[in-house]
């Protein structure tokens, strides 16, 4: 039989051994008499049979063997006790961050284990954590290789420019320090890299216009009217392109706002002509909506004035009930309606009262 347990608990052992008479049992550890044990907290219970081993520790481990004795002869029972428990474990296998030159450099990396397992690293809370330190590798000189700069600014902005670089061939040393060492070197490892390239490749264009048309367009407010201008995209050569080839520059605009005395315009209304009726729903009246130039005061086509809304040149008036009124006429068209024969009709006669009741 074995047994396993975990540091700081206590573990019971029993000795399955029965006889008659009653046997005299004697426990051992390691071989040797458990008496003899110096570094063992234990204690014997049930008359033997049964062993209890307190505070747990490495000490405590290997083989328990108990020996029963009477009459009728002995029999020895074993049990092995394997001490179970967590701990750091430092692990230095971690990739190192550089194959050649002083920097590179490992990581170790703490693992807490139980029985070379990996676990939760909350279970070695308040075991001793091993210091852990960064360890030197691959601190070696490092094979030549082509060193470049950043590529200088274009010698154009477009039309076809010519931007450099250097291009050296270095050998870092296993101390940091870089040096200059000859070409041969490194193109016996790799092809040496350009430094010399084309940029800017693009055709230089710009936005060009004409000048701005007369100040002759519709009228957006008091003397105030649009101009207009032609905008295209052509070569810095002058040869036109189509409009998408300048996309990415800021196209000027095409029309602009401007003063035109053609517009110093407004309306001009008349006094309100007399009510077609004193009463009822029919009642009308009028007056003349033009539009006026300002210093002429003389009329002038109504468009001119549309930046403005048109005042109403007709309304309704007089919107009052007829009924319970003496019997008089209440439009001055009375004797047109007696003429056309209108009488009759119930709208006519209710305003034409007076008139249509004359024999």
């Amino acid at each position: 039989m074995s047994n396993s347990d975990h540091l700081s608990e206590d573990q019971f052992t029993s000795c399955p051994i029965q006889g008659h008479s009653s046997p005299n049992i004697t426990w051992f550890h390691g071989g040797q008499p458990i008496a003899t044990a110096i570094r063992l907290t234990y204690q014997v219970l049930a008359t033997g049979q049964i062993l209890r081993v307190a505070n747990l520790s490495g000490e405590s481990q290997g083989e328990f063997s108990c020996l029963a004795q009477n009459e009728a002869g002995m029999l020895m029972q074993k049990a092995s006790l394997v001490i179970q428990d967590y701990w750091w474990s430092v692990d230095r296998l971690a990739t190192c961050s550089a194959s050649c030159g002083n920097r590179g450099i490992q990581q170790p990396r703490l693992r807490c284990l139980l029985n070379s397992t990996e676990v939760n690293p909350s279970h070695c809370t308040g075991k001793v954590r091993p210091a852990v330190h960064p360890i030197a590798c691959n601190r070696r000189d490092c094979p030549s290789r082509w060193m470049v700069t950043s590529w200088s600014a274009c010698t154009r902005s477009c039309g076809g420019g010519v931007q450099t670089r250097r291009v050296t061939c270095q050998k870092l040393k296993a101390s940091g320090i870089s040096t200059s060492v000859p070409n041969d070197m490194c193109t016996q490892l790799a092809k040496r890299p350009v430094d010399t390239q084309a940029c800017n490749q693009q055709l230089c264009v710009e936005w060009a216009f004409s000048s701005w048309g007369q100040c002759n367009g519709p009228c957006i407010g008091p003397r105030l009217a649009v101009q207009h201008r032609q905008i295209f995209c052509q070569t810095r050569d002058g040869i036109t392109l189509p409009s998408e080839q300048c996309s990415t520059l800021p196209r000027p605009v095409s029309t602009q706002n401007c003063w035109s005395e053609a517009c110093s315009v407004h309306w001009r209304v008349s006094l309100w002509t007399l009510c077609t009726a004193t009463c009822g729903n029919y009642g009308f009246q009028s007056r003349r909506v033009e539009c006026v130039h300002v210093r002429t005061n003389k009329a002038v086509p109504e468009h001119l004035c549309s930046w403005g809304p048109r005042p109403a040149n007709w309304q309704r008036c007089n919107i009052t009930p007829c009924e319970n009124m003496e019997c008089r006429d209440t439009t001055r068209y009375c004797e047109k309606v007696k003429q056309l024969k209108l009488c009759q009709l119930s709208q006519f006669k209710s305003r034409c009262c007076g008139t249509c009741g004359k024999a």
